[in-house]
């Protein structure tokens, strides 16, 4: 006859013991991580980068580089095809608040088929080849308004343009090229 007192206490498997002695540690981790992520502002603009996503953009289809941000503004300056004194000059009239600099996000609304446009903004001159992807373009602003002419149509049925900002994409009309539509900032 057996009583239940005279049966052995068996010890929980060695995984149920393990677990249970990283169970804080993994919970440190996961604070610690928590903080890190927290401090590194990984669901806020990048500064110092080109737009990548809708909230890296304003409302508006320029979205403006403020200019105490001085990486903000390092960014916006090397993306322009401009010489390196170039360059300086214009990174030094940002900062000081003499011009302003910004981004237009453009993406091609239809099919990526080659399209290239013309971005004309206070005297430089961009051409850009339209994907389905972002394309980042840094502008000039001095209070004239920023020129977009199609130049180029890739396969037929006209240039076709969209800006991305962070209400979403906005598709253009079809264009021929040689067409030029005004943006004012």
């Amino acid at each position: 006859m057996t009583f239940p007192d005279d049966e052995p206490e068996l010890a929980p498997p060695l995984a149920a013991r393990q677990a249970s002695r990283l169970v804080p540690i993994l919970l440190l981790l996961g604070i610690i991580g928590g903080g890190v992520y927290a401090s590194t502002g990984i669901d806020q603009p990048e500064a110092g980068k080109a737009p990548s996503r809708p909230e890296d953009l304003s409302a508006n289809i320029v979205t403006f580089v403020a200019p105490d941000d001085r990486a903000g503004v390092a960014a916006a300056v090397a993306a322009l095809k401009v010489t390196t004194a170039q360059r300086a000059e214009i990174a030094q009239t940002v900062i000081e608040g003499k011009r302003r600099i910004g981004w237009i996000v453009f993406t091609d609304s239809i099919d990526p088929d080659g399209d290239t446009i013309a971005v004309e903004s206070s005297g430089l001159t961009q051409q850009v080849v339209l994907t389905k992807s972002w394309t980042p373009v840094a502008v000039l602003l001095e209070g004239a308004p920023i020129h977009v002419t199609a130049l180029r149509d890739g396969v037929a049925g006209g240039v076709t343009i969209a800006f991305a900002t962070g209400a979403g994409v906005m598709p253009m009309r079809i264009m021929r090229p040689g067409e030029r539509i005004e943006v004012m900032p």
